[in-house]
């Protein structure tokens, strides 16, 4: 009966080709003693050539050291290469500033990747199983996810394949009486310390015995049609996405003319690139971000990990919190070149009779002029070329649509107690004629 619900799922989503070679992520606790077994029961016919891992965390003493040992004699037992990796994950989760349980799946993954390359390994199968599938919604649910969410545990997933999706606790624990297979029990596994093991020991068996006995079938059938309706929505969003987002930023007039479902999945698509392909982002981020549309310009709302999200001239933009360039002020003299720290720029000045297109700035200045080179200050005011009369800085940065939190970077130039160019914008009584000075800026 297992053998057969697996062999479905692996031709109903072409999880394994003839060939393929697949590392089985191997804990010794019953799912993955299931997997193991039945992998290794079906090689012949799917053609294939297993390997395991097995990783001990580090965290429970002897009896993790007892999980090791099972796994390695398991997998001899089978015939099967096993690869052991020792690691002390409650240190790497405080080096690293994260929870225990991501620690474990970032080393996790980081094994199987590296034993994937250096043995040609194209697959790496775990043991998800339909009440992983169950217990992981209603994870998602409760904690607000979107319907992405709530489409549960994927099949496949780059080279991850899971073979016992369509597979219940029952029927696993089941599998191993039928063909006298021990396996190991983790004892953490047995607490109420941890939300997933409430969910496990107490909410869901209590919605079986007082609502719904078939339970984690529904819910996980029902997962299976969200997830039909959604990747419809999410090959729209991609399109768009496609189409519409530089750099994390999009029109907002653009965005306003999809529908809701979609301007969701646009954001949540920009927030997978900022986050670096983290997909775990709640939903209550993504109604902030979304609010920012009917605010005004400058508005911003602080997320997770040092990341800003901000309405700014008619575009929603995400990108890393940035500190704010603090106040400089650095003289300089026709013939050197300074570094200035605040930008994390060079400038040079030199003497010139001759006016170039190269982007630098060329201004009249006589050699016993007082250059210095700053930031803005309050009252500032100058007469940019092609304009009559005077521009407030701040008028001008608004009217240039130059965002706040860039302002205090934008360089100026003065001479002589005058300012003679923001930026690349000179004002007109330093506007170059026979000769004078060229100011150009080099990345440190």
């Amino acid at each position: 009966m297992v053998l057969d619900i697996i062999k479905k799922t692996l031709r109903e989503y072409n999880l394994l080709n003839n060939g393929d070679s697949v590392l089985v992520g191997l804990s010794g606790g019953a799912d993955s003693v299931c997997l193991t077994h039945a992998l290794w029961s079906l090689k012949d016919e799917f053609d294939i050539k297993l390997y395991t891992a097995h990783i001990n965390h580090g965290i429970r003493g002897e009896e993790a050291k007892r999980d090791e040992l099972f796994a390695e004699n398991f997998s001899k037992k089978l015939g099967i290469e096993c690869f052991v990796l020792n690691a002390d994950i409650p240190q790497i989760a405080k080096d690293t500033n994260v929870s225990e349980e991501t620690a474990g799946r970032n080393v996790r993954y980081n094994f199987f990747n590296k034993l994937c390359e250096k043995y040609d390994i194209n697959k790496v199968a775990t043991a998800h199983n339909r009440n992983d599938n169950a217990e992981t919604l209603l994870m998602n649910f409760m904690r607000g996810s979107t319907t992405n969410g709530l489409c549960g545990i994927p099949y496949v997933r780059g080279n991850i394949i899971r073979p016992i999706l369509n597979v219940s606790r029952d029927e696993i624990e089941k599998y191993c009486s039928d063909n006298g297979l021990e396996y190991m029990t983790d004892s953490t596994n047995l607490t109420e310390d941890y939300t997933r093991n409430k969910i496990r020991h107490t909410l869901l068996p209590y919605i079986q015995k007082e609502f719904n006995t078939s339970f984690i079938k529904t819910v996980t059938e029902n997962a299976c049609l969200i997830k039909d309706d959604s990747d419809y929505l999410d090959g729209i969003a991609e399109d768009f996405y496609k189409h519409h987002i530089r750099n994390c930023a999009v029109n907002i007039e653009d965005l306003n003319k999809t529908d809701i479902a979609i301007k969701r999945r646009v954001l949540r698509l920009m927030l997978r690139d900022i986050y670096n392909g983290l997909n775990d982002i709640s939903s209550t981020y993504v109604a902030d971000i979304l609010s920012l549309a009917d605010k005004s310009s400058g508005r911003q709302i602080n997320l997770p990990y040092g990341i800003v999200a901000k309405n700014e001239y008619g575009k929603i933009i995400l990108e890393h919190e940035k500190k704010e360039t603090q106040p400089f002020e650095v003289s300089i003299n026709i013939g050197e070149t300074v570094f200035i720290s605040e930008l994390d720029k060079k400038i040079s000045v030199s003497e010139t009779d001759m006016r170039n297109k190269d982007g630098a700035i060329y201004l009249s200045c006589d050699k016993t002029d007082k250059i210095i080179v700053r930031n803005r200050r309050n009252g500032d005011k100058f007469q940019p070329l092609g304009m009559n009369g005077t521009k407030k800085l701040k008028e001008y940065f608004i009217d240039k649509k130059i965002p706040k939190d860039k302002r205090n970077s934008v360089p100026i130039i003065e001479i002589n107690g005058e300012i003679a160019a923001v930026g690349n914008r000179i004002d007109k009584r330093f506007a170059f004629k026979d000769k004078g000075i060229k100011i150009e800026f080099y990345d440190n």
